[in-house]
């Protein structure tokens, strides 16, 4: 706890870094997402909508929206480390404040979109039964979740020369297995049991629930104990695996 208190201002340090060298890329993905609100809502009116295909297509979006903070998150986390054997930046920061860097950043497109989801939907006269503290406590708990899992696959290229080919596999796998292309109601129970036990698929389709219906996605406590237990375990092996390969590498200098 001391060293991430420690490491925090260089955390920010390097978020604004990272911003400023790369603004022309998060400003292209922020724009795409507002293009992707626009034009859902857009489409949506052309064809007379119901209230219920209305809130339908927010829940979509809302779930769509959180996909892309863990993508792109993900995705940048798992090519940090640029050549193998090199678990530390040339800023000699410790790897998991980097993969930070990435999570903050795309944290702030998210909030940016999303809040531009809301006004389209308020404008759009879109029913919604938002819970402040549902949207928020799935948002801490997908940081947590991004810390472990971006570290993991970010330390597997220190094994493997093809990781953005495999990341890119396990993100659309992941977004397959998400309700943003599809709805719960469209599958059999037994299905979503199934799909509930994807620490992912918890966290986006609760956050979708807190956004659309409330604090629904809080009655069912089993789910959310199990997923504090996937994610004690998460950051158990991911953390010893990162003291090994670091100690790996130290051996071999």
């Amino acid at each position: 706890m001391n060293e991430l208190i420690t490491y925090f201002p260089y955390m920010i340090k390097n978020t604004i870094i990272e911003l400023r060298y790369n603004l022309k890329q998060y400003v292209w993905w922020l724009a795409f997402n507002l293009s992707v609100i626009f034009l859902s809502v857009f489409l949506m009116n052309l064809s007379a909508p119901t209230e219920t295909d209305k809130s339908r297509l927010l829940f979509q979006l809302s779930g769509y929206l959180l996909f892309f903070w863990v993508a792109g998150a993900l995705y940048f986390s798992s090519s940090i480390l640029s050549r193998r054997g090199f678990i530390l930046n040339i800023t000699s920061l410790p790897l998991y404040v980097l993969i930070n860097v990435q999570i903050i950043n795309f944290l702030l497109q998210f909030l940016m979109s999303f809040v531009f989801l809301l006004v389209i939907a308020l404008s759009n006269h879109i029913h919604m039964a938002a819970s402040i503290l549902g949207v928020f406590y799935f948002l801490v708990l997908t940081y947590l979740l991004l810390v472990p899992v971006g570290l993991t696959l970010s330390l597997l290229e220190y094994y493997s020369r093809n990781m953005k080919r495999m990341t890119i596999i396990i993100l659309a796998i992941l977004m397959l297995s998400v309700p943003i292309l599809w709805v719960p109601t469209q599958l059999p129970a037994l299905a979503v049991q199934l799909l509930s036990l994807n620490p992912f698929y918890f966290l986006v389709n609760g956050f979708q629930s807190s956004v659309v219906l409330g604090q629904v996605a809080f009655y069912n406590i089993p789910l959310h104990l199990l997923f504090i237990c996937e994610l004690a375990l998460m950051y158990i092996w991911t953390f010893y695996c990162y003291r090994k390969l670091k100690d790996e590498i130290n051996r071999e200098k």
